[in-house]
């Protein structure tokens, strides 16, 4: 899990002013929110070998780029590129903006991200795939993933996330 990261901004001042609009709602049962019913059946345990304790891991379309292991970690406050994906998609390095914030309990201590980018990437089938521009920070850390994809990607695109069915639906 990545805590601590850019949530609205790299600036105390941007941290404050999220932490400020945090707010505790209470769930009654007479409100209904308004949208499609996910849910996740036997059908989607299809080639899913149980019981395991396996983490989400996806294929995602960034930047036009076809990124495997992309990991979906449900815990972290931000979106991680690593420097040798990043390296290896030929981005122009002049989008990058400078990064003032370090990441905690990423591998165990802070550690220094290089620069954030914001990128478009798509997520889902192909008849129900869905676009959006995201941030990511840039990592220079070994990791077996390419990419982790954090609680803002996950909300942008409205995902839920059933690690038992190994499975993501928009």
């Amino acid at each position: 899990m990545i805590t601590r990261g850019v949530i609205d901004g790299d600036t105390h001042r941007a941290r404050k002013a999220h932490n400020r609009q945090l707010e505790v709602y209470r769930v009654s049962r007479g409100k209904q929110v308004e949208g499609p019913i996910i849910g996740f059946g036997p059908q989607d345990l299809e080639r899913i070998e149980v019981p395991h304790d396996n983490t989400l891991v996806i294929h995602a379309t960034i930047a036009n780029y076809d990124i495997a292991r992309v990991f979906v970690d449900t815990g972290s406050s931000v979106n991680i590129i690593f420097k040798n994906a990043f390296d290896q998609m030929q981005i122009d390095e002049a989008d990058l903006q400078p990064m003032a914030t370090s990441l905690f309990r990423f591998t165990g201590k802070e550690v220094q991200p290089l620069e954030q980018i914001t990128l478009a990437i798509s997520l889902g089938e192909e008849s129900l795939r869905r676009t959006r521009r995201v941030s990511f920070t840039v990592v220079d850390a070994p990791s077996a993933y390419n990419v982790i994809l954090g609680r803002p990607t996950l909300s942008a695109f409205s995902v839920v996330v059933a690690t038992y069915h190994q499975k993501m639906k928009l």
